[in-house]
Parts: structure tokens; C-alpha cells; sequence
């Protein structure tokens, strides 16, 4: 807190040398690159906060303008900017969520697999996505779109038809409900007990419903939308019994892995339909009972550091192996691919390259050697036996 104090001070001081000799928008510039450096310490990754500033001064005064999910990021700005400027503010600078949301400011996926897109709009790209059962936090709306803030912290434009909109009270008794998880790698959700009703819905792996009752070989559920549905008892699972059951060990990571070989390359896929190389390692540990962030560099931060050894004999089931630029001298590290670990110089990965989920090799011997991600290979990682494992927060 003081270090930032001092900052605000040091920044504060520079800003008022320059506006002594500077004109207005060269003033204006300095300021924005000193909201910037504000911008690196409260959203470093533009997935996961927000911070949208823009400072304009006029002969009236400065305007502020922007948006930002945390009321203190607003203090700091305008503690800035009137150190610096001075004079007359006019105020634009909203605090998500937008109060024009009013007391709806949740979401639970109603449909099997929510696309999270970069913009509103069906051809922006798809950043990941959220299953059936999962909350997310609305911060504004845009048309039929909002823009959310998932379990794990990653946010991106859902469309309202892929959500039952809700208030707080609605979230909670969504939350605290007795539920189901669906841990057949793909199922089918009907109106009636019977193979012969339609269909519902289409069911992956994780999802989750709302536990009502059983009927036979079948369990009764409830979406979260409210409608009433039947799926094979075979196919879910007691959500807080399968929580309990969890072993998180390589040879549950490497068993979980192998269920999705073959499961198409998905740019932003997180899900059994389609995966892209952090979604698939992020979907693998969550049916592990870990959840994992969503981004490979985000990914790489966490855990715990493994130095590969000669010819990888350091490593151990489950590790993760990171891919892309190693960091040297003034260049900095970039993390590009991620994969698993299996054993004897061999992993499992999704990446556009190969089509779909793969085993390959490292081993220059073997058929399915990968010689392009042993040149790029950057390091390991361990969340398997660390303490303690840094959990994603709940929103």
C-alpha cells in the first residue's frame, strides 16, 4: 500500500514538471501512460480484470472515462489525476457490474456448453467456454450479450439465451442445491424416462444438474432454467460424493487424459466437444477435482517448477509441460503450448497442428516424435503432491 502511495506521489510530481512547460494533449499523454502503469498492476492480464481508462483534458477541466471492476482502481485513478491536473474533473468512469444491471447481476449455463466470445457477436473468437451448471458474474450488457466473469476468474461476452439470469438469492439456492455431475464422456438428457422421448438436451462430461429423484435406471434432474428431465443413472454421479472421491494422482490425470484422444482441435474449447491445448489440460484436472486457470502462461505461473533432467527422467505422470520461448538476457519468457506428461518421454496434448487430442513422443526413435515441440520446449510444471496448490477463487 505505501509503495503505491509513494508511486502515485512520484507520478503526481513528474506530471506537474510537464504540464509547466508541455501543451494540453502532450499533458494528457503523460497522464494516460501514467494510468497504464496503474492498468499493469490492477488487470496485468486483460482476461481476468478490466480496466479501460482514458484521461482527456480540455480547457474546462479533465474528463474520465472508462470502465473498471474494482471500486479502489477508481480511487487510485482519480487520486492521480487530481494531483496531477488539478481544476475542474467530470466523472465517466464506471465500476462494473453496470448498475444498470440492477439486483440480476448472475448467470447459471443453461445449455450443455456456453460459447465465451472475445465480442458480442456470434463471429467474434471463441475464448473459452462454460458447461451447463456453471455460474457466472454479469458485469454489463450489450444487446442480447453479457459480459461475465466465470468461476475462474476469466471473462468474455455469453449470450443471454445460454443463461437462466438471476439474482443473488438465485445464484445462492443454485449453489447450496443437492446436485448431479454427468461423468459419461457424452449423454443424452430426455423428457421422459424412456429411450424413446425426446431429447432435451445433450449431456458432456461435468456438466451438472439439479438432483430431484430416481425412477429406475433413471435419475430425475432439473435444469437450471427450471425444466424437468430424465438421464440414465449410469451416466451422473452424487456431485458432492464424486467431489469426495477424487484422487488427484498421475495415474487418474493420464486414465482422464486418454478418454478425449481423438477429440477435435477447438480453439477456446474447454469442453468434450472441442479443446484447445489449455482447455484440454484444464478440463483433464477438473474432472480430477482441480481447477486450473484457463490460459497455458497462466498455467505455467502455478504449481510447482520441475527441472526436466536428461531426457526428461525428472519428470513424473500428470507434470505439465509448457512450450514456446524461453526468456534470455532481455527477452522475456513466452508461453505459447501446453501438454501433459505421461511417462518414458511421452505426452498427450491438443494442438491445431495435430488435429485433435494425440499422444506423442519425444523420443526420436518413435513414430509419433514431436521434433517441433522438443525445440520449443520451455519447462515443467507439478500440481500433483504440492502444498499447497493454489486454488482458482470462487466467484
Amino acid at each position: 500500500m505505501k509503495t503505491k502511495l509513494v508511486l502515485l506521489v512520484i507520478f503526481a510530481t513528474v506530471l506537474c514538471s510537464l504540464l509547466s512547460y508541455s501543451q494540453p494533449s502532450q499533458a494528457s499523454s503523460a497522464l494516460n501512460a501514467a494510468i497504464d502503469s496503474l492498468k499493469d498492476h490492477y488487470a496485468p492480464d486483460r482476461h481476468m480484470a478490466v480496466f479501460d481508462v482514458t484521461c482527456i483534458q480540455q480547457e474546462s477541466g479533465a474528463i474520465v472515462r472508462g470502465e473498471v471492476d474494482n471500486p479502489k482502481a477508481k480511487e487510485d485513478v482519480m487520486v492521480l489525476v487530481r494531483k496531477t491536473l488539478g481544476g475542474q474533473m467530470i466523472d465517466s468512469l464506471k465500476v462494473l457490474p453496470d448498475p444498470q444491471l440492477g439486483e440480476k447481476q448472475f448467470g447459471i449455463v443453461r445449455v450443455s456448453v456456453g460459447n465465451v466470445r472475445s465480442n458480442p457477436r456470434h463471429p467474434a473468437e471463441l475464448l473459452t467456454q462454460a458447461l451447463m451448471g456453471s455460474g457466472a458474474k454479469l458485469l454489463k450488457k450489450q444487446g442480447g450479450w453479457y459480459y461475465v466473469q466465470l468461476p475462474d476468474s476469466y471473462m468474455g461476452w455469453l449470450e443471454e439465451s445460454a443463461m437462466k439470469v438471476t439474482d443473488a438469492a438465485g445464484y445462492d439456492a443454485w449453489k447450496s442445491a443437492s446436485k448431479v455431475i454427468v461423468t459419461a464422456y457424452f449423454g443424452i438428457v430426455r423428457e421422459h424416462p424412456s429411450t424413446n422421448s425426446l431429447p432435451v438436451s445433450d449431456a458432456v462430461a461435468g456438466m451438472l444438474f439439479k438432483k430431484i429423484g430416481a425412477s429406475g435406471k433413471w435419475a430425475s434432474v432439473e435444469l437450471p432454467d427450471g425444466r424437468h428431465a430424465y438421464i440414465e443413472k449410469s451416466n451422473v454421479e452424487d456431485y458432492t460424493a464424486w467431489k469426495k472421491s477424487r484422487k488427484l494422482t498421475g495415474e487418474n490425470i493420464e486414465k482422464t487424459a486418454k478418454l478425449f484422444l481423438g477429440v477435435p482441435y477447438l480453439w477456446g474449447g474447454t469442453s468434450p466437444k472441442g479443446v484447445d491445448c489449455s482447455g484440454f489440460t484444464k478440463l483433464v484436472y477438473r474432472l480430477n477435482g482441480m481447477e486450473l486457470r484457463r490460459d497455458a502462461n497462466e498455467q505455467a505461473r502455478e504449481g510447482e517448477n520441475v527441472e526436466a533432467g536428461e531426457g526428461f527422467a525428472n519428470l513424473k505422470k500428470g507434470d505439465l509441460l509448457f512450450f514456446g520461448r524461453k526468456g534470455m538476457n532481455e527477452r522475456s519468457e513466452r508461453i505459447t503450448h501446453v501438454g501433459i506428461y505421461l511417462e518414458k518421454k511421452e505426452f498427450i496434448q491438443s494442438s491445431g497442428g495435430g488435429a485433435s487430442v494425440t499422444l506423442n513422443s519425444f523420443d526420436p526413435s518413435a513414430a509419433n516424435f514431436r521434433g517441433d515441440l522438443l525445440r520449443i520446449f520451455v519447462r515443467a510444471r507439478r500440481y500433483i503432491g504440492t502444498q499447497p496448490v493454489p486454488e482458482v477463487p470462487k466467484k
